[in-house]
């Protein structure tokens, strides 16, 4: 049995200010093309389809489109709710869609969802668990001690209670963690205080693989056969080096399991660059690519993020490695003191952007500084 393992779509997310829908289109084919050229027999989806409980239009439409061309490819698709999804509505018509071979496993209602599958080797089932809260789960088992995430996805599975002597394929969305295993995290993720949150690996033993999702970076969690796939898209400018794909899964018999990571394409890639203005504009090529610029001259420049645009429209960060003279740290915290809000958020505004607040700007911020001033 192949199955391919994807998660924390976000669809409807933007990169800083750039609208990536048209990027999301283009890798939802690409994840389709995939699919359908390695004659996958189930599609995963590890949870975070949209970045917000309430999605765009766009966002709606785009996986609307994406299920509806997995059905018609007679591609069996399994969602699960992320901690970013409403789960009510991502869930809506599960029942109806189950027949199309679409299966929403959204709401937690106290039980795991199974999906009975076969294949050569014999029975494998699919177990789905939405993203879980200790106290989603407290509801339904009272009689439980359940303090932690660990202990609500542990009384979770224990109620399930799978037959680990056949095969079995977990899909959650959780925070997962390793004794002695360090889970890369990047800037695109929600992050709690601390591992408040996390759930222990050693509570999915006996399930022949566990698809998860909520890290955006691809990585398995102590064992090769507890994988997060990551986000399919550069969604910060720190994972600007990273290489983003989807996991194909194939299961044999009992015990055997490969793992392939399948490389996705970008429309426009999210890229780093560093050098002087001079060096990055100098026989440049015109790009789309989503840029973090990082500029060393030790002089100051006027319209730095103008010129910068003139060759690469989409410049989602400009920043400034060198000082330009400034002074050491406990003047620069000096002369905060004695600036104004508005200043200091002109100085903010012109960190990030590389240019000054327009006039126009300025006369906005003034009203919102002085309402909350009264």
């Amino acid at each position: 049995m192949k199955c391919l393992h994807l998660s924390d779509l976000h669809l409807g997310r933007r990169l800083r200010e750039a609208d990536l829908e048209e990027d999301q289109n283009y890798l939802l084919n690409e994840i389709f093309n995939i699919a359908v050229e390695k004659r996958v027999d189930a599609v995963l989806i590890a949870g975070d389809v949209y970045d917000r409980s309430v999605p765009t239009v766009g966002a709606v439409r785009m996986f609307d489109e994406f299920l509806t061309r997995l059905s018609q490819a007679s591609i069996p698709v399994y969602v699960i709710s992320g901690n970013h999804d409403s789960a009510e509505r991502l869930g809506f018509a599960d029942r109806l869609l189950d027949e199309k071979g679409v299966h929403l496993a959204c709401v937690f209602d106290g039980q795991l969802v199974r999906y009975p599958c076969r294949d050569d080797f014999g029975s494998v089932t699919i177990w789905a668990m939405p993203f879980l809260k200790p106290a989603s789960v407290r509801r339904f088992y009272p009689e439980e001690s359940i303090e932690s995430y660990t202990d609500a996805v542990a009384v979770v599975l224990k109620k399930a209670n799978p037959d680990f002597s056949q095969r079995n394929v977990l899909i959650a969305h959780q925070f997962v963690t390793a004794v002695g295993w360090d889970t890369q995290r990047c800037e695109s993720e929600t992050l709690s205080l601390g591992t408040l949150d996390n759930v222990d690996a050693s509570v999915f033993d006996g399930f022949d693989y566990v698809a998860l999702g909520h890290v955006h970076s691809a990585q398995r969690v102590g064992w090769d056969t507890i994988r997060y796939c990551g986000a399919p898209f550069k969604y910060s400018v720190d994972e600007a080096r990273g290489e983003k794909g989807v996991l194909l899964v194939e299961l044999g018999e009992k015990g055997q399991v490969d793992v392939e990571k399948i490389p996705l394409h970008f429309l426009r890639d999210v890229r780093r660059v560093k050098g002087t203005l001079e060096q990055i504009l100098s026989g440049a090529q015109p790009s789309e690519d989503y840029l973090h610029v990082v500029l060393t001259d030790e002089t100051p420049l006027i319209d730095a993020a103008a010129r910068v645009r003139a060759v690469y429209p989409n410049l989602v960060k400009l920043e400034f490695s060198a000082r330009h003279g400034q002074t050491d740290a406990s003047d620069r915290a000096q002369e905060m003191l004695h600036k104004t809000p508005l200043e200091l958020f002109g100085d903010f505004y012109r960190q990030v952007h590389g240019s000054d607040l327009s006039d126009e700007e300025t006369e906005v911020m003034k009203q919102v500084f002085e309402e909350v001033r009264e």
